[in-house]
């Protein structure tokens, strides 16, 4: 409980201060605590995490549509929030049964998950370019891995969190760049940056230390 604690709270008082050095509005830092307490908790499988994915999404997307970023508009509201409701429901049930251990996609979901990334991100890069989105490149990689995440952690799949990786770094790049032709918005950008160092976490747990089961930091942070 006191790592957990420790990581939760440096994470949250590293936004905090990079939204007092940016000067960004009091809904964006929220916004910011909010992807943090939602993406660490579920790096760490635990289900109450995607409460906080609820808010997130709903707080989120509003701020992406006052800055024209529609795809990530769209996949706030029209995704991220009603499977964030799936997920908490779907992960509760799977904790009750006392594992942490996530499954793995098959060669044949692999092909099949490879071939919807790229035939999504070129039907939306035509789309926004319609729509005369910012940062149109990025804005697209970063909707179609975030997009396959959502859903492929709704499952229970760990590859949820190699393609979170991309999405912290897609993450980071969009939101930097917002910040450099707004002003606004270094707290979301240090978002992302958490976002992919929780990734890490996340992988290491799934892929390299299955033999504990990935139960420590659960069962420290039983909430």
């Amino acid at each position: 409980m006191k790592k957990t604690t420790f990581i939760i709270i440096s994470q949250l008082l590293l936004l905090i201060l990079s939204s007092f050095i940016s000067g960004d509005a009091w809904y964006v830092l929220l916004n910011s605590c909010l992807g943090v307490l939602f993406n660490f908790l579920v790096c760490i499988n635990i289900p109450i995490g995607f409460i906080f994915g609820i808010a997130y999404a709903l707080l989120n997307g509003a701020i992406a549509f006052h800055s024209n970023i529609y795809a990530t508009t769209m996949f706030m509201f029209f995704i991220q929030l009603p499977v964030a409701i799936y997920s908490y429901i779907s992960w509760n049930k799977k904790s009750n049964k006392k594992t942490t251990t996530m499954k793995t996609l098959n060669k044949k979901q692999f092909i099949l998950l490879m071939i919807s990334l790229v035939a999504l991100g070129i039907l939306l890069y035509f789309s926004l370019n319609l729509l005369n989105s910012n940062n149109v490149i990025v804005d697209t990689f970063f909707f179609v891995v975030t997009v396959s995440s959502c859903f492929l952690l709704a499952f229970y799949y760990k590859f949820a969190f190699v393609l979170t990786l991309l999405s912290g770094l897609g993450g980071s790049i969009l939101w930097f760049s917002q910040m450099l032709s707004s002003g606004n918005g270094l707290s979301l950008s240090v978002l992302y940056i958490i976002i992919t160092v929780n990734a890490i976490i996340a992988i290491k747990k799934q892929y390299f230390n299955l033999d504990n089961n990935t139960n420590e930091l659960m069962l420290e942070a039983d909430i």
